[in-house]
């Protein structure tokens, strides 16, 4: 949406580079004092290199809103440089240029979006987010590809399911784990994370329903385990005054943070 001031110098405009076909449609409405009227606008073919006035400004106390901005390339084999600018009559800001191939199409629709098609009107994609980007977990407009969707701050980094004899039963990002002693595990990252200041969920799975003191398991992160790609977890029951390590039927992990 491309919004216009009632000043009389507000607009639209495209500027081809070459002597093609273009041919524009806006959908646009007006308000006036609340009263919002739809209206809509078909430029005439532009076949040479100019810069057209697609959409005037309102009145003086109007204003004026772009709904649609439709931009199609209909020659048959000379691509086009096109630019849509907005002017307050003063000053020119680029919106946005791109080179328009025989066919294609050029769409700005309601939310603020650039759409961009090809001939047979299937849709480009969009550019692809950095791994900054995903990391910043801000923008709206990019790709964001499986490749790189585990930057983002909520995706874990690694998850496992395992047994208790350092059989890895189903994992993402983890190297191996290891039998450390009797209700002890250690798991190693494959991706190292950028400092120890990152999240881990652990759990377990008991080895029975029974709610007797020595089947309550408990587990949690073993105390300064915890390194830049690996940490080691621990379970244990209440049988005694200082509970005892207990193996579980398996262990499930799951880890969140940056990695390097």
């Amino acid at each position: 949406m491309l919004q216009l001031a009632g000043t009389g110098t507000d607009g639209v405009r495209v500027i081809t580079g070459h002597a093609a076909d273009i041919e524009v449609h806006a959908s646009w409405i007006e308000n006036n004092a609340g009263t919002v009227t739809p209206n809509r606008t078909n430029t005439a073919s532009i076949v040479s290199a100019t810069t057209t006035t697609v959409v005037a400004g309102p009145s003086s106390g109007l204003e004026r809103r772009v709904k649609l901005l439709n931009i199609r390339n209909n020659h048959a084999s000379q691509l086009c440089d096109v630019t849509v600018d907005h002017t307050d009559g003063t000053n020119l800001e680029t919106l946005i240029k791109v080179t328009l191939q025989p066919g294609e199409v050029l769409t700005l629709d309601e939310e603020g979006i650039w759409h961009y098609y090809d001939l047979n009107g299937g849709e480009y994609p969009p550019s692809v987010a950095t791994r900054a980007e995903i990391e910043g977990a801000v923008t709206l407009s990019r790709l964001v590809t499986p490749g790189r969707q585990h930057y983002h701050p909520g995706h874990p980094k690694a998850w496992a399911k395992a047994g208790i004899t350092a059989n890895l039963l189903a994992s993402y990002n983890v190297t191996s784990v290891s039998d450390t002693a009797v209700g002890r595990i250690t798991f190693t990252i494959a991706t190292d994370f950028a400092n120890i200041g990152y999240a881990v969920n652990l759990a377990i799975e008991r080895d029975s329903t029974s709610l007797a003191v020595g089947e309550i398991l408990n587990c949690n992160v073993r105390l300064d385990s915890q390194l830049l790609g690996s940490f080691e977890g621990e379970c244990y029951d209440f049988t005694a005054t200082t509970a005892v390590l207990d193996d579980p039927t398996a262990w499930h992990m799951s880890t969140l943070g940056q990695q390097v």
